[in-house]
């Protein structure tokens, strides 16, 4: 009870200390929030503006469902193929912008937060070295990240498949409370090599083993941090449904953008704050293990004392 209780109180510390960093990040700290504010509403209106398109394809597609063996319209098959060319067409270019815009506000905030916490002046010119530096390692630390948690819920997916087919409900659920317990426990470590790659040398698989070297004897604080920050980013998505789903008449299309606008801000603030949480989340996990070392190469600051393993070269900085 005593080190649940110590956990549970490093967990709020934790929380408090990352409301702080913003502040201490001062100006920088502005810029990045407008930016991410503005790429936040661009990308929404992005969504907006392909929605009418999304919603005939539905409309189309839905005859299919409802009657597969019946014949189809005339021309049924020619029109969605025709939806569906539209909607990559104008969809792909957009996530490819906003994939490398997202990769930007990643490497600046994390960084501008982690000499924020060890209140370490950072100039504009030094954070865009920094993420002119780290980006391509980032990306590819990200890339990681997503095809582990594609395969975990490829593989999650496929065993409670497997059990609603020949285990009662009890079995299922079960199931299922693990399964979302294992993501918990594997994104924290994730979300912590995103900060790993940007502050320190190393990345990829390196960053990926670092993490699960700084997070043994942190387990239950980073699980119960990551199950706070999803709570609430699901209260914000499901505040939002049940304001669309709210009785009286329909609303009229600017309320409804309004609403969505409203909701993409919230998100983009409250991944912003995740990101400053795990920013002093591997402070700490550091503070744990005894590494306190820094050493400054060319006005940058990095971080040394990793286990062999995963120990790099630390290369010039342009």
């Amino acid at each position: 009870m005593a080190a649940a209780a110590s956990d549970f109180m490093g967990v709020l510390q934790i929380l408090w200390e990352a409301l702080h960093l913003p502040v201490k990040a001062g100006t920088l700290f502005l810029y990045l929030l407008l930016l991410t504010l503005l790429s936040s509403s661009l990308l929404f209106l992005s969504a907006y503006s392909i929605s009418p398109l999304v919603l005939d394809l539905v409309s189309k597609l839905s005859p299919l469902f409802r009657n597969p063996i019946g014949p189809e319209p005339p021309n049924l098959f020619h029109e969605i193929e025709k939806d569906l060319r539209d909607i990559a067409s104008l969809t792909s270019g957009v996530a490819f912008v906003f994939f490398f815009v997202s990769l930007f506000l990643i490497v600046a905030t994390m960084y501008t937060f982690a000499m924020a916490y060890t209140n370490r002046s950072l100039s504009p010119k030094q954070l865009l070295l920094r993420v002119g530096r780290r980006s391509y390692q980032t990306l590819v630390t990200r890339l990681y990240v997503v095809l582990l948690t594609l395969g975990l819920a490829l593989l999650s997916s496929l065993v409670i498949g497997t059990l609603m087919l020949v285990s009662r409900v009890p079995t299922v659920a079960t199931a299922g409370v693990v399964a979302v317990l294992l993501y918990l426990y594997l994104s924290t470590r994730w979300c912590m090599s995103l900060v790993i790659t940007v502050v320190e040398e190393t990345w990829g698989i390196g960053a990926l083993s670092w993490s699960v070297e700084l997070f043994i004897g942190n387990k239950k604080k980073g699980t119960i941090l990551t199950l706070i920050l999803k709570v609430v980013e699901t209260a914000i998505f499901g505040a939002f449904g049940l304001a669309l789903a709210s009785p009286g008449p329909p609303r009229p299309p600017e309320a409804q953008m309004k609403l969505w606008c409203i909701v993409a801000a919230a998100t983009a603030v409250w991944e912003i704050y995740a990101m400053a949480v795990y920013t002093v989340f591997y402070y700490e996990c550091r503070k744990s293990h005894g590494l306190e070392e820094v050493m400054t190469v060319k006005g940058e600051y990095i971080y040394t004392g990793f286990p062999a393993a995963v120990a790099v070269k630390v290369d010039e900085i342009y």
